[in-house]
């Protein structure tokens, strides 16, 4: 069984190939399907990281660090971009430990980021080569495990509706307990 798995919510052109254990197209071929899943759900959050100087500063404070802390005025960290977790322009002039700090920060920020992303609803796509079943439907990643969360439906149209009215009901359902608490008092 070959199945192609697009995500129709991704900012980029995401699709690969799998046999609902590994990835069978490249350059995804031979990886496990939940490790596939994650690594592109961190290239889809990794543009948007950016890690704040007084994030970096206290990182540097609580390991003790008051050197680099008080480097972090000199160094333009918005422009130090990182891929694939290294560090893709010329900033050793920061010193080695400097960019150790801004590499665990930005871990820790690329990591939140993945989970707020696979905590949205998102469209997806998947397509059985073989039965030449497809089907368009509302999903949540999960640790890199994708979890169907409404019915099949037949057009992409049809599905940006149900995405939007879930958005609303989930949205409906994080004010509510704050209401409730209003009606309390």
């Amino acid at each position: 069984m070959l199945i192609t798995e697009r995500w129709l919510s991704s900012k980029r052109a995401t699709e690969f190939v799998h046999d609902g254990q590994v990835g069978v197209s490249e350059p995804v071929k031979g990886q496990p399907l939940s490790q596939i899943r994650q690594q592109l759900a961190e290239e889809e959050v990794s543009s948007s990281i950016e890690v704040k100087p007084l994030v970096l500063r206290q990182h540097f404070l609580q390991q003790g660090n008051v050197a680099d802390a008080n480097r972090v005025d000199q160094v333009d960290v918005t422009a130090i971009r990182v891929k694939g977790g290294r560090i893709v322009n010329e900033v050793s002039f920061a010193g080695a430990s400097f960019l150790e700090g801004f590499l665990s920060v930005y871990g820790i920020e690329l990591e939140r980021a993945v989970r707020r992303y696979e905590d949205e609803l998102q469209l997806f796509e998947t397509l059985d080569q073989e039965r030449k079943q497809r089907a368009i439907f509302v999903g949540r990643l999960k640790h890199g495990e994708l979890e169907q969360l409404s019915p099949s439906l037949e057009t992409e149209q049809q599905a940006k509706i149900q995405l939007e009215a879930m958005k609303q009901v989930e949205k409906e359902r994080a004010l509510a307990p704050s209401l409730e608490v209003e009606r309390d008092e």
